[in-house]
């Protein structure tokens, strides 16, 4: 199966693939809206062929834009699962940090943010 993990943000949503068991940092796409947003993963979603979406759900007022996100993408006919992304962004710059990242590119660590969603989903499987 073919799985994409989303770290959705207003501005930029991070993208990570998984063809099995391991999650990899994809890319950050640049959105202007909800609406746009939903358009630009529809598509990416459909040109990848992806089985599963895998969607962090953040607490507060963006988790119910999330929320909206979410059943948009499952009325086109989507398999979206949504799941706790509890410090993904953190863990995301630790991770950059252990790998010596130089700070200027950690500043977009949404991909990152991303592959740790649909990682920490792979695992619990």
């Amino acid at each position: 199966m073919k799985y994409l993990g989303i770290d959705f943000g207003l501005k930029r949503v991070g993208l990570a693939i998984s063809e099995g068991s391991l999650a990899s940092a994809w890319k950050v796409v640049e959105v202007q809206s909800l609406k746009d947003a939903s358009e630009k993963i529809e598509k990416i979603i459909r040109d990848g062929d992806f089985d599963k979406v895998v969607v962090g759900l953040p607490e507060g007022k963006i988790g119910q834009t999330v929320v909206g996100f979410i059943n948009t993408l499952r009325k086109k006919g989507f398999e979206v699962v949504g799941v706790d992304e509890t410090l993904s962004s953190y863990q995301a710059i630790q991770k950059m940090i252990e790998l010596n990242i130089p700070k200027q590119k950690r500043k977009i660590s949404d991909d990152m943010a991303a592959a740790i969603i649909l990682q920490n989903w792979l695992d619990q499987r």
